[in-house]
């Protein structure tokens, strides 16, 4: 391994470590959650996905067109993202302030793993992809809507999860 390939490696490692450690800190720390504002995160990227899958490009750029088996395989990364979307909505814990009644939403330790698990396989994911592209083999351009498609559909269905579950946690309260 050369010097190059240990610090393309390893740097970002050395990098992302310290985020995950602060985000950690940030998430394990209770804080507002605004029922209301909950939707504007997940209605933007929502719409730059629609704008990125199907406004075409400038004049001069060739216009793509999406073939079946790359709408089968934008549908399997929004799939993915959706779980994973949910499963890191139900990660987060939602509790009513005692004192003003407010809810208070808080990320646990599953949270960070998911988080994690994410980064270690769009690190992985980067490095094949670079090789195959080398070679030729990938088409770059879907990989990347395959990205946006999953995150997007990761934040909604997060959004989501937590705003179901926030309806049910305040109904409890008001039925106590």
């Amino acid at each position: 391994m050369t010097q190059h390939q240990f610090l393309q490696i390893f740097l970002p490692v050395l990098i992302i470590l310290p985020l995950l450690y602060f985000r950690m800190r940030k998430l394990t720390k209770a804080r507002p959650l605004k029922l209301d504002r909950l939707w504007i995160r997940p209605a933007l990227l929502l719409a730059i996905t629609l704008m990125v899958l199907l406004v075409p490009p400038p004049a001069g750029l060739p216009i793509r067109v999406l073939m079946p088996l790359d709408w089968a395989w934008l549908g399997l990364a929004g799939a993915l993202g959706a779980a994973a979307g949910w499963q890191w909505g139900r990660t987060m814990a939602i509790e009513v302030h005692p004192e003003d009644g407010t809810l208070m939403v808080r990320g646990g330790q599953a949270a960070i793993l998911v988080l994690a698990a994410l980064i270690l396989f769009r690190m992985g994911l980067r490095t094949g992809l670079a090789a195959e592209a080398r070679a030729g083999n990938i088409n770059m351009l879907l990989v990347s809507d395959l990205s946006i498609v999953f995150t997007a559909l990761l934040f909604t269905l997060r959004s989501v999860e937590m705003y179901l579950r926030a309806k049910r946690v305040m109904a409890l309260k008001s039925a106590s």
